[in-house]
């Protein structure tokens, strides 16, 4: 990656963060998921696979219980900042921000 990609992947990055600063109430919670989101999502545009391991990490990380996470998630997504691009079973799901 040269430098002119990372920059615009920071700035991709910095704008979807800025969007994140307007979400109310569960604003201090969705910023923790946004930046977890941030720190783990696949370079290749994947996404993040949200299952029963991943929501643990995410509680060891961030300090969110497992329902603060699934909450700031439904938040994300109600704002169309994270977008679900598949779920394959019941408390799996694959998310990819919106950037």
């Amino acid at each position: 990656m040269n430098l002119s990609e990372a920059m615009s992947d920071f700035a991709r990055w910095s704008k979807w963060f800025a969007c994140g600063s307007e979400l109310g109430a569960n604003k201090t919670n969705a910023l923790a998921l946004m930046a977890w989101i941030a720190a783990h999502a696949a370079s290749d545009g994947k996404g993040v696979e949200f299952d029963e391991r991943v929501w643990l990490s995410l509680t060891r990380q961030t300090g969110l219980t497992a329902e603060e996470g699934r909450d700031a998630l439904d938040a994300l997504i109600a704002h169309g900042l994270v977008t679900a691009v598949g779920q394959e079973k019941p408390g799996h799901l694959i998310a990819r921000a919106v950037l």
